[in-house]
């Protein structure tokens, strides 16, 4: 008896050990030689044979004759076999928190269904089955991506789930739905006055009609919601951190933490300074997030950068601050149930956005907007020239973010006053087709100008704004260099199509200096950090077409590996904190 407690106790003892070790991240040497495939540096025109890193720094690029001499005999060699080693992927623009738990909701968008029946066939299916929470909360309503998916009125929600509250929020969530039990969970009622820049929708007769446009309106529902249990979304957003990782990402911009999270900007705190962490954070918090005494961070692997605005809303919801109307097509009046000659309202007025903009500014944050239309744009652009004329301050890189509609005068004008530029191409892709239903041909023209940006002498980047579409620079940027709808071969705009290395760095070195980090990352050369992807083919050699058929086989950080499994030793660990906090353990 005694004899079998002893071996089920090493046995017991050699699984934990296996599942230590099987869980453990990947290191290699302080002292590493690459070679063996290509290198393209982002610094220097070509490529190089070899790259040489100590202690996570790069030390010398260049041949490999000159790199072995330099590494001397004991540097571990990575044999690249043939792989393209490039500076790691910066998505400027996303949103971390918002994808991992939107992940979690009912998946209604585009990508999976192709009709409005599908998508209230799921709603009805859903509404009838359990969920941890209680509520019903659906992600991705698309009526531009879906022909025929006219907007729920409330008696609709109310009869696909009458006790339980139900949520939609539409792909770009700037709008969403809401059934009557939500609005009474959240203290809604048709007395309740509009958050400034949102929008509680009400009928001729004052009553709600169960839509809520812009942010600071869906962020009171979204506080409402029932709390994940403790723990639970720090696992979640550090999954998510892994699969933009598994991108090749190794920098990622937060632009406005938001979702239902206790402490978001403190999550991210101590997901991003863990050494661990699968990606570098830049945080641009939201106003109310930032302390009054608290000031930009400028190092480690977590910053808080700067503050983010949004001036007007979605195009694909109405909310485009355009020069001129919308269109008046059935797209605009009937789905997304716009009036005539539709034209979007401002979220804030010059005097009340420069009051706050210029508080920020003063404090040395980086003040990042959304900007979709030409108007939204003045504002912006007013504000920064009254500042800076009261309150001077040199390569301060605020940033226009989207840019759907800038024109040339408007980015002329950007560049003159050090205002940087982020594009949200995937527009593009996934939207190119309506677009002239929206903002006709015309307009349409100088949709996500790029190429104009650039003769304006920016250094233009991209983003995915994550989960407005789904994870996908190599998609991104294909399409920056094509800009061909989804389905089409027919360009929009060819005139601002970009090259694959102008490509290339919108999310290298264009992307870390619009972040501030252009000292540290963003290209492979002596003295910048060891932030690198390793890929299947070298992207300048290939088709464009098939610039999303590139395999990332590996992602490193200051010259380690990422450890990009879901069941890696840091969620390995988060769970248990999870799991102990929700038995008031921690």
């Amino acid at each position: 008896m005694f004899r079998c407690l002893i071996v089920s106790a090493a046995s017991i003892l050699l699984i934990c050990l296996a599942i230590t070790i099987w869980l453990r991240s990947p290191r290699v040497g302080s002292r590493l030689v690459f070679l063996g495939g290509t290198i393209l540096t982002m610094s220097q025109p070509g490529t190089v044979d070899a790259m040489y890193v100590e202690d996570g720094v790069i030390r010398l690029v260049g041949s490999e004759a000159d790199v072995l001499k330099a590494a001397g005999g004991e540097a571990e060699i990575i044999n690249l076999e043939g792989a393209t080693v490039m500076p790691g992927l910066i998505e400027t623009h996303t949103h971390p928190i918002a994808t991992a738990l939107t992940g979690q909701a009912v998946d209604v968008s585009g990508f999976s269904h192709n009709s409005r029946t599908e998508i209230m066939a799921t709603l009805k299916e859903t509404a009838g089955s359990y969920t941890p929470l209680g509520w019903v909360t659906a992600f991705g309503w698309d009526p531009i991506l879906i022909d025929d998916l006219d907007p729920p009125n409330l008696a609709e929600l109310d009869a696909l789930s009458p006790d339980r509250p139900l949520f939609i929020l539409t792909q770009m969530m700037h709008e969403a739905y809401a059934n009557s039990a939500v609005m009474e969970a959240a203290g809604i009622t048709r007395d309740t006055p509009d958050p400034m820049g949102g929008e509680f929708v009400r009928d001729s007769n004052g009553n709600l009609t169960g839509v809520i446009r812009e942010v600071n309106a869906i962020k009171m529902i979204v506080d409402a919601m029932p709390t994940p249990p403790a723990g639970i979304p720090d696992l979640l957003v550090n999954l998510q951190l892994g699969k933009y990782a598994r991108h090749g990402v190794t920098t990622v911009g937060v632009l406005g933490p938001v979702g239902r999270i206790e402490e978001p900007l403190e999550s991210l705190r101590m997901l991003g300074s863990d050494q661990s962490a699968p990606v570098r954070l830049v945080v641009y918090a939201l106003p109310d997030q930032i302390g009054p005494s608290e000031t930009p961070s400028v190092s480690g692997r977590f910053r808080l950068r700067g503050v983010k605005f949004w001036m007007d809303g979605s195009p694909f919801a109405g909310g485009a601050a355009w020069a001129e109307p919308y269109e008046n097509t059935p797209l605009v009046r009937e789905r997304l149930n716009l009036g005539v000659d539709h034209m979007a309202k401002l979220n804030y007025a010059l005097d009340e956005f420069q009051e706050r903009f210029a508080e920020f500014h003063r404090r040395g944050f980086q003040i990042a907007v959304h900007v979709q239309g030409e108007r939204a744009i003045d504002v912006v652009l007013d504000a920064v020239e009254a500042t800076l004329r009261e309150h001077p301050r040199e390569d301060h890189r605020h940033r226009l973010e989207h840019n759907a509609l800038i024109t040339q005068a408007q980015l002329q004008r950007a560049r003159a006053l050090g205002v940087t530029v982020s594009f949200f191409i995937d527009h593009i892709y996934f939207y190119g087709d309506k677009l002239p239903k929206l903002i006709g041909e015309k307009r349409l023209e100088r949709y996500m100008p790029l190429r104009t940006a650039i003769e304006a002498g920016h250094r233009v980047t991209l983003h995915t704004d994550s989960p407005g579409s789904p994870l996908g620079l190599w998609r991104a940027m294909r399409t920056a260099i094509l800009r061909t709808p989804r389905g089409t071969d027919a360009p929009v705009g060819a005139d601002q199509q970009l090259t694959i290395v102008e490509a290339l760095h919108a999310v290298t070195s264009h992307a870390s200096w619009q972040l501030g980090l252009e000292d540290e990352v963003g290209t492979l050369e002596v003295g910048k950090h060891a932030d690198l992807v390793v890929l299947s083919h070298n992207p300048t050699t290939m088709a464009v077409e098939r610039l999303t058929e590139i395999e990332v086989l590996s992602t490193w950080i200051r010259g380690q590996p990422v450890d990009v499994r879901p069941l890696s030793e840091r969620n390995f660990r988060l769970a248990w904190r999870a799991l102990t906090m929700s038995m008031g353990l921690d």
